[in-house]
């Protein structure tokens, strides 16, 4: 891990601090790595639900082309993934970088089978790109920071042939598009996030990245939770079923988009914003 993520008691869950050092970190590389974010019991608990939902899929015939599944708001297809939504080791991040007044953008499974190892040039030619859709193109540069993803590896992404996540630290700060080597293509400071299963690291929308190509012999299952200010749409649902605000916790209601004013994303009353209150108990 990059910096020493700290843990503080509260009459919740033991919930994760950013320290100086990590905030800096993340600050200047558009990243923070997070190992062994998930417990043995969880990261089970969501390798046996990632598989259900490709079953089901492979059996509906609903998987892109070479056995992609590539689910969004995959959080209500799936009871298992909504206690990511504010999970003890990784999300308080989140919060410390954006700030309260925040809710979940998108949640967004990716299991990519594994294939024939590609060609030199192939193995370089990825899709990079920023977040935000066409935010990046339409807002003055430099762009605000506006929202953060956190990617959960189910599977193990340590080899370099596992389709791990590449990203471009730094890029978080550059004007324009990170410049490439004319021999490979491949951007400059590029690297491959080559983590354990039940690891996950943070990276913000301004950071360069892009899905890596898998010929590990298995599939490459990676589960993202994407956060940003209140005041910004939702990437991947309009509002969330009643059954599953039923089940949720204040906290997780918050980040699931519920309010009975929409004012409120603007203007917040306490009562939407129960964040609000539990970062002011925090350092």
């Amino acid at each position: 891990m990059t910096g020493e993520i700290t843990f503080m008691t509260l009459p919740r869950p033991e919930y994760a601090v950013l320290n100086d050092r990590d905030a800096l970190f993340f600050e200047q590389n558009g990243y923070l790595l997070i190992e062994d974010a998930l417990s043995p019991g969880l990261l089970d608990e969501l390798n046996d639900a990632t598989d259900e939902l490709y079953a089901r899929a492979e059996r509906e015939g609903t998987l892109e082309p070479l056995g992609k599944l590539n689910l969004r708001n995959c959080i209500v297809h799936h009871d298992a993934f909504l206690q990511l939504l504010d999970h003890p080791t990784t999300a308080p991040l989140a919060w410390h970088i954006l700030g309260w007044n925040i809710q979940m953008v998108t949640t967004h499974l990716i299991v990519l089978p594994s294939q024939p190892e590609p060609s030199e040039e192939k193995k370089h030619r990825l899709g990079w790109h920023r977040d935000g859709g066409t935010s990046s193109h339409e807002m003055a540069e430099p762009h605000p920071r506006i929202l953060l993803k956190i990617a959960y590896a189910l599977s193990d992404q340590t080899l370099p042939s596992s389709g791990a996540t590449w990203i471009v630290p730094g890029s978080n700060r550059m004007v324009g598009n990170p410049p490439a080597d004319p021999d490979t293509g491949l951007l400059h400071g590029a690297k491959a996030m080559n983590v354990r299963a039940g690891s996950a690291f943070i990276f913000e929308q301004r950071t360069f990245h892009s899905i890596g190509h898998n010929w590990a012999g298995f599939p490459r299952k990676t589960l993202f939770v994407g956060y940003a200010y209140r005041w910004i749409k939702p990437m991947d649902y309009m509002q969330m079923p009643d059954a599953l605000l039923a089940r949720a916790n204040p906290i997780q209601k918050q980040l699931l988009g519920a309010v009975d004013d929409a004012m409120s994303y603007y203007i917040p009353r306490d009562e939407d914003v129960p964040l609000k209150a539990l970062m002011a108990e925090t350092p």
